[in-house]
């Protein structure tokens, strides 16, 4: 090949390559893959066994014959997390329910389209039978639901946990009995309070200054969704707005300094809290502070939150906490959380509330001293509270309160020009017993 002839054949090459542009980086694969905890069948079938007594018992309690549950979280809860009954990710009634007699058979009840996939994919190995109707035969003309719960249970006093045609509602009498998480559920809760907290932090740790909250909402509900876990609040907020606001849902205010990611979010019907903050830049001395104090009210909260105690003594003392702090009034500003686990909060607390803290019962405080807040989630165990929105690494206020240490969930610290983390030494605050 001669001179001229290699030049003619490398020269579109050449051209090619000159008003080409650098091929962009693919971008970063959105799924995690990060696996969940799998129960066996014989983990399953026991802890359904656990709630099955726990709903014969409100039989007898409530003269029924029957329970139907058609509430998303109480399907997820009576399949130990194995069967989902929700369509529309908005509604907390779900598209099919569940017939549980005190005979001891097991029903579903729903139209032909759940039919297939819910019997096929968990209830008839738990022992469900189906009582089917077509999709234009529940409507305000003609329902025929009624008919078929009667084909199942007879003139029988049925119980629902929503209004239904031919049941009675007792929806706040079977609340409480998802308060007491099985072992089982214990591992699953673990788990989603862990990879909630590490989704949380990786978007603190990627956040930019210029970016705006509802850019910071998307990162957030992704980083959920990579893991398989679904967001049910979403608040982001950056500088002003976080001591403004204490319910900040995303503005369009774009980050300067400091920013917000609360969120809850569930898997299997079971919902955990957890509140993070990131600062570009050292804290001003004034939010150091109201953080530290913030601490020290959530590690009260954490300390008192034992089985048997009262709420109504938890809320009273809560008060004094933040007298003590220094800021008596700021607990008038913001609900203090309350219990979880099948509910954002299946109550918050409040003056005389009449609930007592039951063993392995969540919680979720939600202290705050204004543009300050200190949030995760505790189960209420005999050996004290246990945190499960915890995922290392993070750095940490420890509290030191009756000889125990409470490690809080400190403002993760960044550069501003470099967006590189900060050294943060320990932070040790010793709380006064009172």
């Amino acid at each position: 090949m001669t001179r001229r002839t290699l030049w003619l054949a490398i020269l579109p090459l050449v051209a090619l390559m000159a008003g080409s542009t650098p091929a962009a980086e693919p971008p970063p694969a959105v799924w995690r893959g990060v696996q969940p905890p799998t129960l066996t069948l014989a983990e399953v079938q026991a802890e359904i066994a656990v709630k099955l007594e726990r709903l014969r018992a409100l039989m007898a309690a409530q003269g029924l014959d029957g329970v139907l549950l058609t509430q998303v979280r109480n399907v997820w809860w009576i399949t130990a997390g194995t069967v989902n009954n929700q369509i529309v990710l908005n509604k907390d009634v779900g598209a099919a329910s569940l017939l549980v007699l005190k005979d001891g058979r097991r029903f579903l009840l729903c139209n032909g389209a759940e039919a297939g996939r819910m019997m096929d994919e968990g209830l008839a190995r738990l022992g469900y039978q189906l009582l089917e109707y077509n999709w234009y035969e529940a409507n305000p003309v003609q329902d025929v639901r009624a008919d078929r719960l009667r084909q199942a249970a007879g003139a029988g006093r049925i119980g629902a946990d929503a209004d239904f045609p031919g049941t009675v509602n007792v929806a706040a009498a079977l609340r409480p009995l998802r308060f007491s998480l099985t072992d089982t559920e214990l591992r699953r809760y673990r788990w989603l309070g862990r990879e909630t907290a590490a989704a949380v932090q990786d978007v603190c740790r990627r956040l930019r200054p210029g970016m705006d909250e509802f850019e910071i909402e998307a990162m957030t509900a992704a980083a959920l969704r990579a893991r398989g876990i679904m967001p049910t609040v979403l608040l982001t907020a950056v500088d002003e707005r976080i001591a403004k606001y204490r319910h900040a849902l995303p503005g369009g205010a774009k980050l300067k300094r400091y920013a917000m990611v609360n969120v809850v979010a569930e898997k299997w019907g079971m919902p955990v809290a957890a509140t993070r903050f990131v600062h570009f830049g050292q804290l001003p001395e004034d939010l150091a502070k109201r953080l530290r104090r913030t601490a020290v009210v959530n590690a009260r909260f954490e300390a008192a939150t034992v089985p048997g105690a009262k709420c109504a003594d938890i809320f009273a003392a809560c008060r004094e906490w933040y007298r003590a702090a220094g800021y008596p009034d700021e607990w008038r500003k913001h609900h203090q959380g309350g219990a979880t686990g099948y509910d954002d909060r299946e109550y918050v607390i409040y003056p005389d509330i009449a609930e007592t803290v039951q063993p392995a019962q969540a919680f979720a405080w939600n202290p705050t001293i204004t543009g300050a807040k200190v949030e995760d989630t505790i189960v209420a165990l005999p050996g004290g509270a246990e945190v499960v929105t915890r995922a290392e690494p993070w750095p940490v206020i420890t509290v030191r309160l009756s000889g125990r240490d409470w490690p809080q969930p400190a403002i993760l610290l960044r550069d501003l020009q470099t967006g590189q983390e900060l050294p943060q030494l320990e932070t040790v605050v010793d709380a006064p017993e009172r």
